[in-house]
């Protein structure tokens, strides 16, 4: 191999190089950006939660506070309840207000760590949760679309009433209820 080769070569290999490390630079900017946008968004939405918190714990303590006018012996220990409940509602929403994206993201990373069935867990309750809002409009769709199709016999049908629905592999092989 000549020396022009090798020069050559040699250029194109500091050029890939610095060109790699330009990108990765680049990159890593981008994903720094991201990562602030995210935490200013967790900032953000835990700060309104915390203040969402506080004032529905003021409702509860308004509310304990009628119970207790009342005086029922048993509204009365509805009241205390619903007091200790307004407490930890407000060291929540004190909480939330005052504690910034890492120290939010960083508790709930801990929790994980020591608890993951209960991250399971809520998770799963979240799935199911989503599962029957998206069935419940699912069925108002159906109903709308059949209404929308069929102009002349637009009945107002129920949940109850309406017509079973298929998965997508029976609406592909025809099949019908």
């Amino acid at each position: 191999m000549s020396y022009e080769q090798r020069t050559v070569g040699d250029q194109v290999t500091e050029v890939m190089g610095a060109a790699k490390e330009s990108v990765q630079h680049q990159a890593d900017e981008v994903v720094e950006r991201g990562g602030g946008v995210v935490r200013s968004q967790v900032d953000q939405r835990t700060t309104q939660a915390g203040q969402q918190a506080a004032s529905l714990a003021e409702t509860m303590r308004q509310t304990a506070a009628q119970l207790r006018a009342d005086g029922d012996p048993q509204k009365q220990r509805y009241a205390s309840a619903v007091d200790q409940g307004a407490d930890k509602l407000e060291q929540l929403g004190g909480y939330l207000t005052a504690a910034d994206a890492d120290q939010i993201l960083g508790t709930v990373e801990d929790i994980a760590r020591r608890q993951p069935w209960l991250i399971a867990g809520a998770g799963m309750l979240v799935g199911i949760a989503t599962a029957r809002v998206l069935k419940a409009s699912s069925q108002q769709r159906y109903a709308r679309s059949q209404a929308q199709w069929q102009p002349d016999r637009a009945p107002s049908l129920r949940p109850a009433e309406l017509p079973p629905i298929g998965t997508t592999a029976d609406v592909i092989s025809g099949r019908t209820f």
